[in-house]
């Protein structure tokens, strides 16, 4: 189907826009996986009866993933700002990853409490392969359309950055919820004097910041798809 002797390119169009979100969209799934880690292996750092070979491998990988996700939220930002160093930054992001990625992994061979499966090296491949990817994306040469859509003169926003917008939305607006309901939750406990017999007052303040997730989970998509389609300069 045409228009004016021209070829509908809408699929097309969704392809490239979600093509260029998709290493700001692997960066903020890596960097939630990195704050799972590090919530996962806090407490195993209070373990005093680990092998030394076990508490240096836990200790680096911890500050590994400290790192990562400072230099992760960094690069991040350069994406929202749109700035020209993103692709560079990314990259040096991604390989740091990669070589992250292989190199504890590679230690846990050494390492004789390790019990070696094949989960940890399939799971560490497709890691690898969807950052090589993304790292092909991001040092793609942008063709005319996208670069118009930077300098602003596109009217309709680009599906792709809905997406990475809502998607950002999302993960904000969730972990924001969560925060202040729990501070809400524990502020309503001590107002009504909950009990804590059995937990009682924490399994409160838990449902309080569970309820604040879900509301921020909803919200902020919505706020960030609004806001998103608010700033688009028009045509």
């Amino acid at each position: 189907m045409t228009i004016g002797n021209e070829p509908v390119r809408g699929g097309n169009d969704f392809s490239r826009d979600l093509a260029q979100a998709a290493p700001v969209i692997w960066l903020c799934a890596n960097l939630l996986l990195s704050l799972r880690g590090l919530w996962q292996g806090w407490p195993t750092l209070f373990a005093y009866d680990l092998p030394d070979t076990v508490a240096d491998y836990l200790y680096a990988s911890m500050a590994a993933g400290v790192v990562q996700i400072l230099f992760g939220l960094y690069v991040l930002g350069l994406a929202w700002r749109k700035s020209p160093r993103f692709p560079f930054w990314f990259t040096l992001w991604a390989v740091l990853t990669i070589v992250a990625d292989v190199a504890f992994l590679a230690a846990t061979l050494f390492i004789e409490p390790f019990a070696q499966t094949l989960m940890p090296w399939l799971i560490a491949a497709v890691s690898v392969g969807i950052s090589i990817w993304t790292i092909v994306l991001v040092r793609r040469p942008k063709p005319a359309t996208a670069m118009a859509d930077a300098a602003g003169t596109a009217g309709p926003t680009p599906v792709g950055v809905v997406i990475l917008n809502a998607f950002l939305g999302l993960v904000l607006g969730g972990a924001a919820g969560l925060g202040i309901g729990l501070l809400a939750g524990s502020a309503i406990v001590d107002w009504f004097d909950v009990s804590c017999f059995e937990g009682g007052c924490g399994y409160a303040a838990a449902a309080i910041g569970l309820l604040g997730l879900f509301v921020g989970a909803i919200a902020g998509p919505v706020f960030a798809i609004w806001w998103t389609r608010r700033r688009r300069k028009p045509a």
